[in-house]
């Protein structure tokens, strides 16, 4: 392939070069995740727990790990109460022996992230100092997404039983925002993620050129 081509592949933002550089991309980073997606969870496990114990401060973690449902590879966490609680104007009182577990697949965990970057990556871009740029603010944007995660689908699956069994049907901000992720809601954290990397780092990029035509401009009046 002519390096003009490749170029142009690369860089062009028409929708030949683009659905070019999106295969590439999606092949990419599914074939990464598909051999490191364990190791890449097990990292996340001590940031869920830490999110965890902020939001579900009413049970004690007795385990959150990896573990295998089936043939399914699974992130599992075992709890029991922690404190009294109120549901459905009955106390739940904790008690030793009592404990529950909720689990959701691995591949899960790392949706919203494999979206973000195969967009990023497919993404036109000039130079590698904008696709720094897109990465720095990517990074933050994936913490916070993964914090809304897989934390908040566990605590709403908690939240879950004790309605079932005390209060079925009623309403629970954190049951639809569950809902709202398992029914694609992380694809859409994921393109968010990835608009707004591409985005800001434009914007930044637009803002100093003009400074620097300023001053170049500046410099030849003076002469």
């Amino acid at each position: 392939m002519k390096p003009q081509r490749l170029t142009w592949l690369l860089h062009s933002p028409q929708p030949r070069p683009t659905l070019f550089r999106l295969v590439i991309a999606a092949a990419l980073v599914l074939t990464l995740l598909v051999l490191f997606v364990k190791p890449t969870v097990a990292t996340l496990l001590p940031f869920y727990r830490a999110v965890f114990e902020l939001i579900g401060d009413d049970y004690r973690i007795l385990f959150l790990g990896l573990a295998t449902q089936g043939a399914d590879s699974v992130i599992r966490l075992d709890v029991t109460l922690a404190k009294t609680v109120l549901v459905g104007g009955q106390f739940i009182v904790p008690e030793a022996r009592g404990s529950a577990n909720v689990t959701t697949l691995v591949g899960y965990a790392v949706q919203p992230m494999a979206v973000a970057l195969i967009v990023l990556l497919a993404w036109s871009c000039q130079n590698w100092q904008t696709m720094v740029l897109r990465l720095a603010v990517l990074i933050p944007l994936l913490s916070v997404t993964l914090a809304l995660d897989v934390p908040f689908v566990f605590a709403a699956e908690l939240w879950g039983l004790f309605l079932d069994a005390l209060a079925p049907g009623r309403w629970s901000p954190m049951l639809a925002w569950s809902a709202f992720l398992q029914g694609g809601g992380r694809i859409a954290l994921g393109l968010a993620a990835a608009l707004v990397s591409v985005s800001i780092p434009e914007l930044m990029l637009k803002k100093t050129v003009p400074v620097r035509e300023a001053t170049i401009s500046g410099g030849l009046d003076c002469s």
